[in-house]
């Protein structure tokens, strides 16, 4: 029997495709939280290397990508499986398998946001072209909290509902423009969204958000004196869904360099 009933799998389903994203409570237990942190902060501490995944996203916040490429316990875990039996029908695609995972860390007093953005700007370089459009099915991201993440700590808000609506221009605010570890920003985020529809997410240790890659959100500085905050984020993906993109991602090399950028 797996983790959710088919009525909450429904709830998650409906919520995906309504708002771009939905809530997971408890997507993993305690003990599994515990043994997630464990492996976490073997990285964050330097007693695992991750080599050149290990970089500053922007140069301003600690990113790891693939970590589950040199820690065991981020490849195979509670979480992932638990989140497997509800990817499938966000990306509708039988039995997905693991595309992504990142950590990121914010430790106290991090004054450093997470400025809005669509993840799929990250498809190309030094971003997607404005006005593309990816069905928001494609990817199917999940952000699992390793301990109590508030709005002060810097939990995720998201944009409901406009998931589907053509891509508003973004640009690198920081970082070079053909860096991996470049962070992008939506240009005009005020005028390209209703930030007053923001909803914040807080989570308690071990829930989860899932969003699609056409899904606008941000996550503040983390304003706790005492308290890091460790997110583990990874995702499935519908390849077939990237098609609708493969000729707006842009090259670096062949564009100018964004107004505003560093």
């Amino acid at each position: 029997m797996g983790r959710f009933s088919e009525l909450e799998k429904l709830r998650i389903e409906t919520d995906f495709e309504s708002a771009g994203y939905a809530k997971i409570e408890n997507l993993v237990s305690a003990g599994a939280v515990a043994e997630l942190v464990a492996a976490y902060d073997d990285i964050i501490e330097g007693r695992v290397s991750c080599g050149e995944f290990d970089r500053n996203l922007g140069g301003l916040t600690r990113q790891v990508m693939m970590p589950h490429l040199c820690h065991p316990a981020f490849a195979e875990n509670e979480a992932i499986r638990n989140a497997q039996e509800i990817a499938g029908g966000l990306i509708r695609k039988p039995g997905p398998e693991l595309f992504f995972s990142m950590l990121i860390f914010k430790p106290p007093g991090h004054p450093h946001e997470t400025p809005w953005h669509q993840d799929m700007a990250y498809s190309g370089k030094p971003f997607t072209a404005a006005g593309s459009r990816l069905p928001n099915h494609a990817v199917a991201q999940f952000w699992l909290a390793l301990n109590d993440v508030d709005e002060e700590m810097g939990c995720m808000e998201f944009i409901p509902g406009v998931q589907n609506q053509p891509m508003p221009e973004h640009l690198v605010a920081s970082g070079k423009p053909d860096d991996e570890g470049r962070l992008l920003a939506m240009a005009h985020p005020s005028r390209d969204l209703d930030l007053s529809r923001a909803v914040k997410c807080p989570l308690k240790a071990g829930s989860a958000t899932v969003h699609g890659y056409a899904t606008p959100h941000f996550t503040g500085p983390n304003r706790s004196q005492t308290s890091g905050r460790r997110a583990f984020i990874f995702s499935f993906a519908n390849l077939d869904a990237f098609s609708s993109i493969a000729d707006q991602r842009g090259e670096w090399s062949q564009r100018p360099q964004p107004a505003g950028a560093p």
